[in-house]
């Protein structure tokens, strides 16, 4: 199954139908938030071209807002629409996956162009995921380049918003952006609706934060209002002008709908103009009328953090490195003022990796304070791995791998690439400060393949990488001697320099033996032993994989003949397959696989770990000193353990130490669970399954079994709403029992009518999703969204495409409802 880069943070997306597709402007047109509290809101903007339906007439107001839906609308909000729809992609480096939708590109390349997101992140976006409220804070604060400037957060919660976001999200709740909850919450992890997501950007406006379109789309005084002749006169600029309502106008008074006479002389309102002038939105408001300036907060904020670089070509510009906060590039003013120990400075020592403080005023450079560099005594030195939303991971010098979280971390890591090399301070666990060095770029992992111009190669953090070779490219062993390239074989760890280009200069063995040996060894996690054998073991960096295994296979244990029905799940293996993948020879270690809670740690001197286990017994454990830890198939440092940990233990019986150490998901569990297949996401691996009303997410392995009337089925074919048994290994899904899929409710989009045949698709993250067609009994129940009975031609004629919900009753359609 395709594996994918999970992380978080500002680099969003729009629906699953491209911007292209979204409703045009109509106002009136959404049939599904009347009488809602968002209603004003999401007409206001819609009619101010900012946001758009799902369909003609649906926007889905309660649905989250996805990341990239979330920088799309913040384009428009900001009035650059037609220049973000539009935007020269030509530079390029935007790393774009493949299957990143084509037109949400332009926008997020706007945007990261921009500064307010990470054009470092756009790889790893993770498209459809919903954007928090912690996150949505985040990106508008940094869009709007607002400042906290000693505002404090008293929301009950406070502690739930991480210590590097809460500058952030007091920089939203002050200039109004966001809103507490009841009981003074500010639920930083709760989605943001897209309903929620138009009254943010209707409120912005209000607050004269934005001004989108200054021509169309202002706050003025009412002078008069003719009903019959349904025009309004207002004051705007000092002028007062008559606007004609147009056919289609929307009238908001308090939230409301209302008419033209309930507008006062004196009062203030909101108003939108179509293209030819007339008005298709006004609203009451106690908002001032709008500022000429078509962006009226002035800001001053002062910023310490690094020089990343100084762009001399057309506007002088400086890209710079906050402490706290997002990497962002700011105009100098002309008349910037650069300073060092109280002497004046010019350009020149504005060189990268500088430490400064800087003085952003309306958005400019005006000061520049060079500050004296971060010592380097206690400096921990290593390359940049990958670059996530929400952190980054860092090989280190002594050859292991830290997973650095952005919101745990006192300092940002936006524009920081794969391969950097780094410099990090550390306060206990927490980075304090990052420097980038100008040193040669270097990856590191273990070999995949080498071909004539490419290499691919399995990084620290379990990622598939390729890099074409430099023309000149060289291969050494690990002692620095030049090799030929047939010794160098699958699964050989290796470092790799870069050049300028990101291409493979040098090729260098770190580790004259293959990865590939602790790959075949593992704890049995499940066992087949009859008709045609399989295993399945926990390998050491704790993913799982499965084998098929010759039915002659070879078992021992300390050089004895056993059988394959002797090994038991828990049991200690090694493999040896052949050039199928076919396991052709067993042999049983003596290794005990133990699991339970860090209570202490020692890492001084002789190391040692203390684990309770499910009984509240406590005992020690010596630990190799070349001990490997891993988390979530990535490389950690023993350092990383903590008390409260739960990790698992492999112990070598020989002379009784750890010499792996996996630490678990706090929400890993195991076992057999049966219930409804409430959502499937095949494109992230996930799977939730909802039982007596709860909800569980988990997530799929890679080899996932998927059994109907015992027979296998493609994972794409479930339906959605069937009811099934999953075996849980560790919160991964090894197998899936369908259990029923003929007498069941199920929701989808109606896709075609053909005669009593009925074609429903699902969403299932595999791009277009799933189709499922269905026979309809002879007396079906078939009813419109308002609960009439209608016809199977009616259906045809005006539902296709909208969700409905079908009751089957052996496997047959027993009755169908469209939903609202």
């Amino acid at each position: 199954m395709k594996r994918r880069f999970i992380s978080l943070l500002l680099v969003l997306l729009a629906s699953l139908l491209p911007c292209a597709a979204w409703a045009a402007t109509t106002t009136g047109q959404f049939k599904d938030i009347t009488g809602q509290w968002w209603a004003q809101s999401i007409e206001e903007c819609n009619a101010a071209n900012i946001v758009g339906g799902r369909s003609a007439n649906i926007f889905a107001p309660k649905d989250p807002v996805t990341r990239l839906e979330a920088v799309i609308m913040l384009n428009r909000a900001l009035g650059h629409r037609n220049e973000a729809d539009n935007y020269d992609m030509a530079p390029g480096g935007y790393n774009f996956p493949a299957d990143f939708p084509e037109w949400g590109k332009r926008n997020v390349a706007f945007a990261a162009d921009k500064g307010y997101i990470s054009k470092a992140g756009i790889p790893n976006m993770g498209p459809k995921h919903a954007a928090s409220r912690a996150e949505i804070a985040v990106l508008f604060a940094n869009a709007l380049k607002l400042s906290a400037d000693g505002y404090q957060l008293n929301f009950v919660d406070k502690s739930a918003i991480p210590a590097s976001m809460q500058p952030f999200v007091a920089a939203a709740v002050k200039y109004g952006i966001m809103v507490g909850k009841a009981g003074n919450k500010f639920d930083p992890n709760a989605n943001v609706t897209r309903g929620e997501m138009a009254a943010i950007i209707a409120r912005l406006f209000e607050n004269g934060q934005i001004n989108p379109q200054p021509d169309r789309y202002f706050i003025a005084k009412v002078s008069a209002v003719d009903a019959a002749k349904k025009t309004i006169a207002v004051v705007k600029g000092g002028q007062t002008a008559t606007y004609n309502l147009a056919t289609t106008s929307v009238i908001y008074r308090s939230g409301s709908k209302a008419n033209l006479t309930s507008f006062k002389t004196g009062e203030n309102v909101k108003l939108v103009l179509d293209t030819t002038g007339k008005v298709i939105f006004v609203a009451y408001t106690t908002a001032s009328p709008t500022n000429n300036s078509s962006n009226p907060v002035t800001t001053t904020t002062t910023y310490t953090g690094t020089i990343l670089s100084l762009n001399l070509a057309n506007q002088l510009t400086l890209s710079f490195q906050p402490d706290n906060g997002s990497q962002n590039s700011y105009p100098l003013a002309s008349s910037v003022k650069i300073t060092q120990n109280g002497l004046t400075k010019d350009l020149t020592a504005l060189n990268p990796g500088t430490r400064a403080e800087i003085k952003v005023i309306d958005g400019s450079v005006a000061e520049i304070n060079l500050l004296a560099n971060a010592a380097t005594g206690n400096q921990i030195k290593g390359y940049v791995v990958n670059v996530f939303l929400d952190g980054i991971t860092v090989h280190y010098d002594d050859g292991t791998s830290e997973r650095l979280d952005k919101w745990a971390n006192g300092v940002n890591f936006y524009g920081l690439t794969r391969g950097q090399r780094i410099a990090l301070t550390k306060d206990g666990d927490m980075v304090t400060s990052l420097t980038t060095l100008s040193e040669t770029p270097k990856v590191f992992g273990s070999v995949v393949s080498l071909g004539s111009s490419s290499i691919s190669y399995e990084d620290d953090d379990g990622y598939e990488r390729s890099l074409d070779l430099a023309s000149n490219y060289r291969l050494k062993d690990k002692d620095g001697d030049s090799i030929n390239q047939e010794d160098v074989e699958d699964g050989d760890s290796i470092e790799i320099e870069l050049n300028s280009q990101g291409q493979a200069v040098t090729i260098k063995l770190t580790d004259s033996t293959s990865s590939s040996s602790s790959d075949l060894e593992g704890e049995v996690t499940y066992i087949k032993t009859s008709g045609d054998y399989r295993l399945t073991i926990k390998k050491q960096d704790g993913s799982e994989k499965t084998y098929d295994v010759n039915n002659d296979v070879y078992v021992t244990q300390n050089g004895k003949d056993r059988d394959f029905e002797d090994i038991n799940e828990q049991d200690y293996v090694k493999l040896d397959v052949d050039g199928n993948d076919n396991v052709t020879d067993i042999e049983i270690l003596d290794v005990e696989v133990i699991e339970g809670e860090v209570t202490n740690i020692e890492t001084y001197g002789k190391q040692s770990i203390t684990i309770k286990n499910s009984s509240g017994k406590e005992k020690d454990y010596d630990v190799a000193s070349n001990v490997r830890v891993w988390e979530d198939g990535s490389s950690r440092n023993f350092r990383n353990i903590h008390s409260g940990d739960q990790v698992r233990l492999l112990i070598n019986d020989d002379d009784d130490e750890v010499f792996v150490i996996n630490i678990l998901d706090e929400s890993s569990s195991s076992g057999t669970y049966a219930g409804t297949i409430y959502e499937l996401d095949l494109d992230e691996d996930k799977l939730v399954l909802e039982d007596d009303g709860e909800r569980t997410t988990y997530n799929l392995d890679n080899d996932v079994e998927v059994e109907k009337d015992s027979d296998n089925i493609d994972p794409e074919d479930i339906i959605i709403g069937s009811e099934a048994e999953i075996t849980v290994k560790d919160s991964k899904v090894t197998r899936i029992e369908i259990t029923d899929d003929e007498n069941i409710k199920i929701k989808g989009k109606l896709y075609r009518v053909s005669g009593a045949r009925i074609t429903i698709e699902q969403e299932n993250g595999t791009g277009s999703g799933t189709r499922h067609t269905f026979i309809t009994k002879e007396k079906v129940s078939i009813k419109d969204p308002d609960g009439d009975s209608i016809s199977l031609s009616k259906l045809e004629d005006n539902y296709i495409g909208d969700d409905v919900v079908i009751e089957l009753d052996d496997g047959e359609i027993d009755s169908l409802e469209v939903l609202d």
